[in-house]
């Protein structure tokens, strides 16, 4: 009966412990600073937390009430956080700076009421183009043999020299027209002129016979 009663103790304490942990996930950019929330509000004062990382649940940061300690185990794993941890003295949380894909992994977080899971996804960033001179210079040229400023001029110039051209020739037929026009006129004078001179001519002739 004793070892019944122990055995569901230990279950209802199990069962207590499995409603406090929760998992959460979370996404950063390469080099930005990510916020570990604990979710406290205040630490109690016999509190002890500790902050683990990865499958080893290697110990990283820890803040112990009663020694009124926080520690920051930043040469652990080869350095690998080495002065990019920090903790808030007044929640427990944990903040990772200037982020790096190794930092991705679970994250724990232990204390006396507490247990917490992050898994932590840091992205790389996308890199950014680079425009060198030579791709300007050869855009530049490209833009340069479609918009050829000496082709242009050229064109107009043709386009110049056919309307002068054209016009010229205008000009010159109209001269001509009026020439033959004044020659003819002049012609005509003439030709009544001489017509005039003989019918005077005739008259006299006439006069002298009478």
């Amino acid at each position: 009966m004793v070892h019944l009663f122990v055995l569901f103790c230990l279950w209802r304490l199990a069962g207590v412990f499995a409603d406090t942990v929760t998992m959460k996930s979370v996404s950063v950019t390469e080099r930005d600073s990510v916020t570990l929330d604990s979710g406290l509000t205040e630490i109690i004062d016999d509190d002890l937390i500790l902050w683990r990382f990865g499958s080893e649940n290697t110990l990283i940061a820890q803040i112990n009430v009663i020694a009124d300690s926080m520690t920051v185990y930043d040469d652990v794993l080869d350095e690998r956080f080495r002065n990019r941890l920090k903790m808030d003295d007044q929640t427990g949380s944990l903040t990772i700076t200037d982020t790096r894909t190794t930092d991705s992994g679970l994250y724990q977080l232990h204390t006396s009421s507490v247990r917490k899971c992050f898994n932590l996804t840091v992205n790389a960033r996308l890199p950014v183009p680079i425009i060198s001179s030579n791709s300007l210079s050869s855009s530049r040229s490209s833009k340069c043999e479609h918009l050829n400023i000496t082709d242009l001029c050229q064109k107009c110039a043709d386009l110049h020299r056919y309307c002068c051209d054209t016009f010229e020739a205008v000009i010159r037929l109209v001269v001509t027209a009026l020439v033959g026009v004044a020659a003819a006129a002049a012609a005509v004078l003439l030709i009544n002129d001489v017509r005039s001179t003989r019918g005077s001519g005739s008259i006299g002739k006439t006069d002298l016979k009478t």
